[in-house]
């Protein structure tokens, strides 16, 4: 049952982890072109934020409980399992309070055509939390894959 769990959990991480790169590496590039284009990218993150990352953010909160309840060696005390709860509770507020909110503003712009000097700063400051986030699975997968606090 434990690799069930560990499979699941590395998937969840993967799942947020590959979602992130992707719109890291597209996102100015389908902003740029503008209009109905842009704009549907923008839903698509709107989309993202609310089916695909919170299904992989409650995957791996499962998995992981799961995991930490199971363990002979693993428990609550150990750095690891804390960092990876913080990164779900960040992730998530990022993703609620920050990137959603910056998308929706950025499909506003695209389709009214209204406020286009403001786009920059918004298509930047989507970047920057996104690479944050992003930031932070990285040192979340350090932190699990090196069992930190054990």
């Amino acid at each position: 049952m434990r690799t069930t769990l560990l499979i699941i959990h590395i998937l969840a991480a993967g799942t947020w982890i590959g979602a992130n790169v992707t719109q890291f590496a597209i996102d100015r590039r389908m902003s740029a072109d503008g209009g109905p284009t842009a704009a549907a990218w923008h839903r698509s993150l709107v989309h993202l934020g609310k089916s695909v990352y919170p299904a992989a953010a409650v995957l791996l909160l499962i998995t992981g409980i799961w995991l930490v309840i199971d363990s002979p060696v693993y428990d609550w005390e150990h750095a690891f399992v804390a960092i990876g709860f913080l990164a779900i509770a960040i992730g998530a507020g990022v993703g609620i309070a920050v990137l959603g909110p910056l998308s929706e503003r950025a499909i506003a712009i695209h389709e009214t055509g209204q406020n286009m000097a403001e786009l920059p700063k918004v298509t930047s400051r989507i970047q920057l939390w996104g690479g944050f986030d992003t930031l932070i699975l990285v040192v979340t997968v350090a932190a699990m894959v090196g069992k930190w606090g054990v």
